[in-house]
This record gives structure tokens, sequence and C-alpha cells, in this order.
């Protein structure tokens, strides 16, 4: 396939991918609410980008790593997670509130 046509199909894809967050991220929050009770459950999950260990989420979460593990358990049978590489968990599904990141230090 040439360039152009792969270019096109892939400004498709992402076409589609937009309007289908937008059609289901309502949806996707009540049930990651579900799992996702507390400020800091919530800063784990948003970063569990697949590149952050769960040390480091524990730090900048201010929890414990046991209790990181536990929510990406909890996340991962809930079939929001994946653990690709050990220690390391990624979101199955690219969608985070804008208040769920942390700022500056504080659990939002």
């Amino acid at each position: 396939m040439s360039e152009k046509i792969l270019m096109g199909l892939y400004d498709e894809i992402v076409k589609i991918r937009q309007l289908l967050e937008i059609t289901v991220k309502d949806s996707l929050r009540k049930e990651l609410e579900k799992i996702l009770t507390t400020k800091e459950r919530k800063v784990v999950w948003a970063l569990s980008d697949g590149y952050t260990d769960t040390k480091t989420i524990a730090e900048k979460a201010g929890i414990s790593r046991r209790a990181v593990q536990v929510a990406a358990r909890d996340l991962q049978n809930a079939g929001f997670l994946v653990a690709v590489k050990r220690g390391f968990p990624r979101r199955r599904f690219d969608y985070v509130p804008p208040e769920w990141k942390k700022e500056e230090g504080e659990a939002p």
C-alpha cells in the first residue's frame, strides 16, 4: 500500500476513535468510579501509562506500593488495566478525566 493510502486510513481510524471516546466517556467514567473510590486510586489510574512503575505511582499518589498493587489488581480484574510488563500497569483505555490528573504534588 502507498503511504498516502495508509495515512488516509490512519486519519479515519483516529476520527472513529475520537467519536467513540465522546460517545462512551460518561459510561466509562461511571464504571471506573465503581473501583476508583478515592482520590488516590484515581491518581493510580491517571499514572498507569505502562511506563511508570508502581513504586513511582505510589510516591506520586501518596499511598503505599501495596495499595497501588491492590488498585491495579482490581482494575485488571475488571478489564480496565493490562500488565504488559510486571510492575508497570497500563490503562486499556486512554481516558483520564482532567480532574483525576495529579497536579503540583497534590492528589486531585
